[in-house]
């Protein structure tokens, strides 16, 4: 397929796709390879040894979550002994925040295109001491036990008794209330409780079970992170495959790589050592204390969120440690790096305009400049939790690669038709 027209389909894909709210179901009755030996993480694959500290921590603590070791002390000998499998969640169609951790009875999101494709994320935790993070306190092992026994049961019984719901109209329109749908979600959480709240009344266990439920979706500004990630996922996937396409469609870090797959490259990951960037951390942290990046929400910058959007969510650049003005900037960079516009996410501080979608590894490479994503920051070690929040610059190498790479399949196809 000529570049041009390659480039096109892609970002039509992007722009076009719509996503809706399927349900909520626990990780091992709807994703493919999850099962008592086999966990999924975030990022591109891992070798044994490579797990980092905070995931590893994430590990231990759904070990204890899942009932297969006591304490956290017997988790890590079990994952020291080799009986646990790793796979990467973005090659199963899923998508975790920070360690990303997808296990049997983790209770995900579920999220289906037009055309019957899926993707899936872990619900989210909310800030600070999170597994997800790598805490493995009991607390923290208490909190996503509730979430499997009641919280992920209610919100499935309320799906299911709902008149479906947009995920991409629902991104939009979070747009136009100050949202970036990455790391600013207030507006577009508020958005779906408001939606779901009825039927969560209704079909809730108890009243009480209800009022549990709402009460921890209001309080956690992250609510919508899982259901935008999972709704991005979805949307790269429906883009994913065009021969002769640049266009990123996965960009996810494990805390030791960073990595990305091109559309017209297969399945093939481009890697680079994971960044850390310059993180505005919480009272008490110092910058050594920050962990290279991890999570798969890069996904959403794939699909013309975060850091695309960041003009939208001017809000944001106190938690980021930015300003207003720094995220105009970065979108008119993201502008220089993507082939094409959004017709659906509009920024109104923007006169409407679209956010940059496709980031295009010929223009990343031409540019020599790598593109920005946000993202959450765990600490070094185990056990610690959140740190911070950054806007971090990713690694040039990979797009580099990644454009290499497509000229030399398109020079060798174009070899091999004469």
């Amino acid at each position: 397929m000529p570049g041009s027209v390659a480039v096109q389909a892609t970002v039509e894909r992007l722009d076009q796709t719509r996503t809706f709210l399927v349900g909520v179901a626990p990780a091992g009755e709807v994703i493919q390879g999850v099962g008592t030996g086999r966990y999924l993480h975030a990022g591109p694959p891992l070798e044994p040894g490579e797990v980092p500290a905070p995931m590893r921590g994430a590990l231990a603590a759904i070990l204890v979550f899942e009932g297969r070791c006591a304490t956290v002390e017997d988790a890590y000998d079990l994952l020291d002994s080799g009986a646990l499998e790793l796979g990467s969640a973005n090659e199963a169609g899923a998508v975790g925040a920070v360690a990303g951790i997808v296990s049997p009875s983790m209770p995900v999101v579920v999220v289906e295109s037009e055309n019957g494709r899926r993707a899936f994320s872990p619900l989210n935790e909310g800030l600070g001491r999170v597994i997800r993070f790598g805490a493995t306190d009991d607390a923290a092992i208490t909190r996503l036990r509730w979430m499997r026994d009641e919280l992920a049961p209610t919100l499935a019984a309320a799906i299911g008794h709902t008149e479906p719901v947009e995920l991409t109209a629902m991104q939009a329109e979070g747009l136009r209330r100050g949202d970036e749908c990455h790391n600013r979600n207030v507006a577009s959480s508020a958005a779906l409780i408001c939606r779901l709240a009825a039927a969560i009344s209704e079909r809730a266990a108890s009243t009480s079970a209800a009022a549990r439920v709402l009460t921890a979706a209001t309080e956690n500004p992250h609510f919508f992170l899982p259901f935008s990630m999972a709704s991005a996922k979805v949307v790269a996937l429906a883009a994913h495959g065009v021969p002769g396409s640049p266009v990123v469609t996965t960009m996810s870090s494990n805390g030791v790589r960073f990595g990305i797959r091109v559309s017209g490259c297969g399945d093939t990951w481009f890697t680079a050592p994971a960044p850390v960037g310059e993180p505005k951390l919480f009272d008490g942290f110092v910058q050594a204390d920050a962990h290279p990046a991890m999570g798969d929400s890069f996904i959403t910058e794939c699909i013309g969120l975060g850091a695309c959007a960041f003009n939208a969510a001017p809000a944001i650049s106190s938690f980021l440690g930015t300003s207003p003005a720094q995220g105009r900037v970065v979108v008119d960079l993201m502008g220089r790096l993507t082939a094409g516009r959004s017709s659906r996410f509009l920024v109104p501080y923007d006169d409407y305009a679209g956010t940059p979608i496709g980031i295009d590894v010929t223009r990343v490479a031409q540019e020599g400049i790598g593109p920005y994503a946000n993202n959450g920051v765990a600490h070094r070690e185990a056990g610690r939790g959140q740190v911070g929040a950054a806007l971090t610059q990713l690694p040039l190498e990979p797009f580099v690669a990644a454009a290499r790479a497509l000229a030399e399949r398109e020079q060798a196809a174009g070899a091999g038709s004469r």
